[in-house]
């Protein structure tokens, strides 16, 4: 397809251009049900998939609180091999997958921002320290300037209200 100059035309390219779908994942469950949704999203707008890992002074590899500094190539293997597995063998979606040096909610803000993401999707609860549960998604919502999706955790949506 052709882009033209035309002045008559500027609402063509806002459309042509879908911005990216941008996700964090930490190796949560939580964060899973977020890369699930966010992929199942990605493809109903045919937009690409970014999904960011952030590389924070802590990181969890297998259940234990690691530094950071050292393992990069573990989480690289994570990321790429588990974390992301339920995206390999789609054809319909296309998706990367990239380690950003920060906290989650920075890390997002500021590739939702840059990619001028069509959405960020964040899950409501990720591994971080217990304290700040539910803090990088509360943060993202009040200050992110694109669309965001907050996944609640598994066990909320089977809670019935009787």
């Amino acid at each position: 397809m052709t882009s033209t100059n035309d002045p008559n035309k500027p609402a063509d390219e806002a459309t042509d251009d879908v911005g990216p779908v941008v996700v964090g994942v930490d190796g949560s469950a939580n964060a899973q049900r977020a890369l699930g949704i966010a992929a199942s999203l990605a493809r109903s707008v045919d937009a690409d998939l970014a999904v960011f890992h952030a590389l924070g002074l802590m990181t969890v590899i297998d259940g234990e609180h690691v530094p950071s500094e050292g393992h990069r190539d573990d989480i690289e293997r994570l990321l790429r091999n588990e974390w992301c597995a339920l995206l390999q063998g789609d054809p319909s979606l296309r998706w990367r997958a990239e380690i950003v040096y920060g906290s989650p909610a920075d890390v997002l803000l500021d590739m939702g921002h840059d990619l001028q993401a069509s959405f960020v999707v964040v899950g409501s609860r990720g591994t971080g320290d217990e304290l700040l549960l539910g803090s990088t998604s509360n943060h993202i919502v009040h200050h992110c300037d694109r669309p965001v999706v907050v996944v609640p955790p598994d066990d909320r949506v089977t809670h019935s209200h009787h």
